[in-house]
């Protein structure tokens, strides 16, 4: 076995570490320790690989969403109600607080390397969103007039940005809540 796909598969033990403990005892309880000791790696290992828990947190839920995407594909009936789950279903696999949420962007935008990270998971989003939307207008389902990618960021546009003047918020509005309206108002604009 060679070196990379060494590195991928500890890669994914500490994902699939990550996924189990936070399923079992939550996001804020899961310790980078306890992550490290069920993947079979060193603490050290760990840093290796995410620059901490809150990076890892962002990794999961886009690898989430790639693979949920994915499996629409194969799914017959309406495209937009199955979008709506993936987003439902993200905020209930991987729920936030807004301390959490602030934390996570700035992560993201505290430094080069986590911010080019995060950058190619919002280009590898987007390169599954494309041939999702192009099967929704090609069906007749979504606007032509539109362009495919303009969609696909614009989506993501919508996801951000929601969750970010969330964080910022003082009012105890839920996220899902928010995320309901703010996906509604999106969808209607792109449905034929």
């Amino acid at each position: 076995m060679n070196r990379e796909t060494k590195k991928e598969l500890t890669r994914t033990r500490i994902k699939e570490a990550a996924l189990s403990l936070f399923a079992e005892q939550s996001y804020e309880s899961t310790t980078i320790e306890q992550i490290a000791k069920l993947a079979g790696v060193a603490k050290g290992t760990f840093f290796n690989y995410f620059m901490s828990k809150d990076e890892l947190i962002c990794d999961l839920q886009g690898l989430f969403v790639i693979n949920e995407i994915i499996k629409l594909k194969d799914k017959q009936g309406p495209l937009i109600p199955k979008m709506q789950l993936i987003i439902f279903e993200l905020l209930r696999q991987f729920p936030l607080n807004k301390g959490l949420t602030r934390a996570l962007f700035q992560a993201i935008l505290g430094s080069d390397k986590a911010l080019e990270k995060h950058r190619k998971l919002i280009a590898d989003l987007k390169d599954v969103i494309i041939p999702l939307v192009e099967y929704g207008q090609e069906c007749g389902e979504l606007r032509k007039e539109m362009p495919a990618d303009m969609i696909a960021q614009l989506a993501l546009h919508t996801y951000f940005g929601t969750l970010i003047l969330w964080s910022m918020e003082e009012d105890e509005e839920k996220l899902n809540e928010q995320m309901v309206v703010t996906f509604d108002l999106f969808f209607k604009g792109i449905v034929v």
